[in-house]
């Protein structure tokens, strides 16, 4: 998810030595010790100590920094992601003027991070379901280098069924990614994905309809896809800042 400098002094200087709290400095002409008189021999017959060892410290903190390591990539293994889909709006075709008659919006939300996507659908399926981790969500956490530990979503059709016919089932075995229901004992309800749409129907929807006579999903994406981008800047600095 360190490289070491050796540092180097000229000989005439000093030496470094490295994995020590403290620089211990030698000197080559410190070596040419002149002779000492047979009175202060006399005077100060204690013999020369060695030099000063190590600080009891190194080691202590090298341990220290050693299991803080092992603890941090112990306790974060990977984030846990919420997923639900809602109903937005019934769009009724007026004369020839093309438009959908429903739209979805598939949400999906970071428990850790707190980042979130969003797209908008005129069906809701277990294709829509996995379009959305497909093409948003795990294209963002794979150029982070990050894991996804596990999905929680409501026990729908949409979400549970045979891993070997079900689309969205499928996709998360082959993925390695744990699936979770919210609804399960125990288990915390779906409110990071409502907080997150009620968030959306109230910043998003309502100037993006307004600002297009005909509506068109391919051109609503792209208004979302840009907001999402910064919602989500947004939130990154919350959670470097915290």
């Amino acid at each position: 998810m360190l490289n070491k400098s050796t540092a180097s002094l000229p000989s005439s200087e000093g030496i470094l030595v490295p994995g020590s709290c403290s620089l211990r400095m030698f000197s080559q002409l410190g070596a040419q010790r002149r002779a000492l008189p047979e009175s202060e021999k006399i005077a100060n017959p204690v013999p020369e100590k060695s030099p000063i060892p190590a600080h009891t410290c190194v080691e202590e903190n090298r341990d220290l920094v050693e299991n803080q390591e092992k603890v941090c990539v112990a306790s974060n293994p990977g984030h846990s992601l919420f997923q639900e889909w809602f109903f937005f709006c019934r769009v009724k075709k007026i004369g020839d003027a093309p438009g959908t008659e429903c739209i979805y919006v598939e949400t999906v939300v970071d428990r850790d991070s707190g980042v979130a996507f969003a797209k908008v659908y005129p069906t809701k399926s277990a294709m829509t379901a996995v379009d959305i981790l497909a093409s948003r969500v795990a294209p963002y956490f794979a150029r982070r280098g990050i894991a996804i530990k596990e999905i929680h979503t409501r026990n729908m059709n949409e979400y549970f069924g045979l891993a070997p016919k079900h689309p969205y089932e499928s996709f998360l075995a082959t993925s390695h990614i744990p699936h979770l229901g919210t609804e399960q004992p125990g288990e915390p309800y779906n409110y990071l994905c409502q907080q997150f749409y009620r968030f959306l129907l109230k910043e998003f929807f309502p100037l993006a309809l307004r600002r297009h006579f005909q509506l068109s999903l391919t051109e609503m994406q792209k208004e979302l896809d840009a907001f999402v981008d910064a919602y989500n800047a947004n939130q990154m600095k919350r959670t470097k800042n915290a």
